[in-house]
């Protein structure tokens, strides 16, 4: 079995954990590979890790935060693996292997005892105001469209499946995945979700009006979001990581995703149980 490394230096700051996770993958008869492109980091440099293409791994292990986690899912090649992550973020909604059980885990692992979640994903397309496309990607936690700093309000039309839903005076829209709904959707007063559900969350930030209010819509939905007269470039940011600046007349088109994300479970299914705990651990100070 090859494990794809991927680890944020910033977390394992001397790449003891890394380290040491290679070297135990590598006594149960396994290989560990980093990404070409991250051949200049310490880790490449490190026993029983080689140097290659992630697409000829069988599964990617994330070692940091959430962030670390969704640059994971996002890296070339990756696109079809299983992925599991080691948790060394303050919170780790994704990651689910604690730093102190990780010689258990990739035992686990090795022996076949796992299950696969599939998470939903979203494929996020916008298009200039003649209809021609600018840019796509697809996205596991969120879209969101925003004002982009300006202290002026952002109207925003909201149609689903082609039929006007309303006009949006605000800070901007987020379109989540059930995955998505404990991310920025939460913080905007968006419902939580469980994640093996699949459905997109449409939530206003911040709107100027009288209600504010998510709407859930099925998996299958076409959720198409347009800008109206702005002054500004507005925002569209896909999973936090690719920003589009957008001019008045954009619309952005958000449906489900063709691929999913095959999530590796080691234990049981306890998302409400740990629920408590990882959003008040938000916000303190180590």
């Amino acid at each position: 079995m090859k494990f794809g490394l991927y680890v944020n230096p910033d977390k394992d700051r001397d790449l003891a954990i890394a380290r040491n996770a290679a070297k135990l993958v590598s006594q149960l008869g396994g290989s560990c590979l980093i990404g070409s492109q991250y051949a200049q980091t310490q880790l490449a440099e490190a026993e029983h890790v080689e140097i290659g293409e992630y697409a000829s791994c069988d599964l990617t292990l994330s070692m940091g935060g959430d962030g670390t986690f969704l640059s994971a899912v996002h890296l070339p090649g990756c696109e079809a693996l299983p992925i599991a992550g080691i948790n060394l973020g303050s919170v780790g909604f994704l990651p689910e292997i604690k730093p102190e059980s990780v010689e258990d885990s990739i035992k686990k692992i090795f022996h076949g005892q796992y299950q696969i979640d599939e998470r939903m994903m979203l494929s996020v397309a916008c298009y200039d105001p003649e209809g021609n496309l600018l840019e796509q990607g697809d996205a596991l936690n969120d879209a969101v469209i925003s004002r982009g700093g300006k202290s002026r309000i952002l109207m925003l039309d909201l149609q689903i499946n082609r039929e006007m839903v309303e006009r949006i005076p605000g800070d901007g829209i987020i379109v989540s995945t059930p995955t998505g709904s404990t991310a920025y959707s939460l913080s905007a007063s968006g419902p939580i979700v469980h994640p093996d559900l699949k459905l997109m969350l449409i939530t206003p930030i911040c709107p100027h009006t009288l209600h504010n209010r998510s709407y859930i819509a099925h998996a299958d939905s076409a959720v198409a979001i347009r800008i109206c007269e702005y002054p500004y470039h507005a925002v569209l940011a896909i999973d936090g990581r690719k920003e589009i600046d957008l001019a008045s007349g954009c619309s952005i088109v958000i449906k489900q995703a063709q691929r999913s994300l095959k999530m590796l479970r080691l234990g049981e299914d306890r998302f409400y149980a740990t629920l408590p705990q990882k959003i008040q651990a938000r916000g303190k100070v180590n």
